[in-house]
């Protein structure tokens, strides 16, 4: 169930939603056109079609529940679609070899996030606003030449034209570590090393000069610090393999039509 990104351009009632049945059983309109909300995407016939694999995949589920005895209704299909799959999808749990494998051959995600003590001086500008966002960018660039010759001033600009508060502490930021800015400003932080950055750095507020007083590099954590961490994910990877696995058996020898079921390496079941 998406929130972001584009939604469809058109609505159930300005587009024909497709007639879409499951082994006999017709999906009714306005099941399937309630179910658009749940999806987005800029294309309305995208949208269609993965809202009504949801139903399908959820009929095909409910259906197979059913046949092997567990009580369905209205008002409990999430715990009886949960029911069927623990009952009838098994997988093998990894083994600490295939943990400690897994481990030794991703170890760059297993590092602790980097520390930073960054002064910025904040230039603002709404991201609609593109006027705005090139005074801005003009302006930070400015400064960023003012600071190339002389660093020493960076708390004085800060409190000249900063529109943080931090301009009150002469730009500073403190330490900052994963997940405590915006993604974007992160990401681009966490790019640089010591020193004044040589560019602006752009985020949903407005244009940064940057200076990161202090970086601390992430430190590789060791197995036994993350072994469960990396059984939890390859458990959970390969119970949604198994998943996918017993529903693209259901959907081949199902019958279904008024719409085609396809499915990704790794498909996202919305259930």
């Amino acid at each position: 169930m998406g929130s972001c990104g584009q939604h469809a351009s058109a609505t159930p009632s300005e587009q024909k939603l497709p007639i879409i049945s499951v082994n006999g059983v017709t999906i009714k309109e306005e099941v399937l056109a309630n179910e658009l909300q749940y999806h987005s995407n800029s294309d309305f016939d995208v949208v269609v079609q993965q809202a009504g694999q949801t139903l399908v995949i959820r009929q095909l589920l409910i259906e197979q529940a059913k046949q092997n005895g567990v009580d369905v209704t209205a008002d409990n299909e999430e715990q009886g679609i949960g029911q069927l799959l623990a009952d009838k999808v098994v997988y093998q749990e990894p083994s600490e070899e295939d943990c400690l494998r897994y481990f030794q051959n991703n170890r760059e995600k297993f590092v602790t996030a980097p520390l930073l003590e960054v002064d910025h001086i904040l230039l603002p500008a709404s991201a609609e606003d593109e006027e705005a966002k090139e005074v801005a960018r003009q302006n930070a660039e400015n400064i960023l030449v003012q600071l190339s010759q002389d660093i020493s001033c960076f708390a004085e600009l800060a409190k000249k034209y900063s529109a943080c508060p931090s301009k009150e502490t002469g730009g500073s930021l403190g330490q900052i570590s994963s997940g405590q800015t915006v993604p974007e400003f992160e990401q681009q932080l966490m790019q640089h090393g010591e020193g004044l950055v040589e560019q602006p750095l752009a985020s949903r507020y407005g244009f940064h000069v940057v200076n990161i007083a202090r970086k601390v590099d992430g430190k590789q954590l060791d197995y036994n610090m993350v072994a469960d961490k990396v059984k939890g994910y390859l458990v959970h990877r390969a119970s949604r393999l198994a998943i996918q696995a017993y529903i693209h058996g259901l959907v081949e020898v199902a019958e279904i039509e008024g719409i085609e079921v396809g499915f990704a390496p790794e498909l996202n079941i919305h259930l």
